[in-house]
């Protein structure tokens, strides 16, 4: 059961991320939109948790900083 969750985890970052991208590669959203960060914060912070403990740390550190490009962009977004 726990393994199903972990998982869950991977799937539903990873879909996050591309329905981001897909949303704002046809126009739906835009790159600079709470939305669109949003679902980059989600799915990447989802595939931090799920990429670390599957050890694949260097897809950790890349899922670390898409997170933190998210958390600056949502900053300035409210600033």
């Amino acid at each position: 059961m726990k393994n199903i969750l972990i998982e869950g985890l991977g799937w539903v970052g990873a879909v996050l991320l591309l329905a981001g991208f897909a949303l704002t590669s046809y126009g739906f959203l835009e790159g600079v939109s709470f939305e669109f960060q949003l679902l980059n914060l989600l799915g990447s912070g989802l595939l931090a948790v799920y990429t670390y403990i599957k050890k694949a740390y260097p897809n950790t550190v890349l899922n670390i900083i898409w997170i933190a490009i998210s958390v600056v962009a949502i900053i300035n977004i409210f600033i």
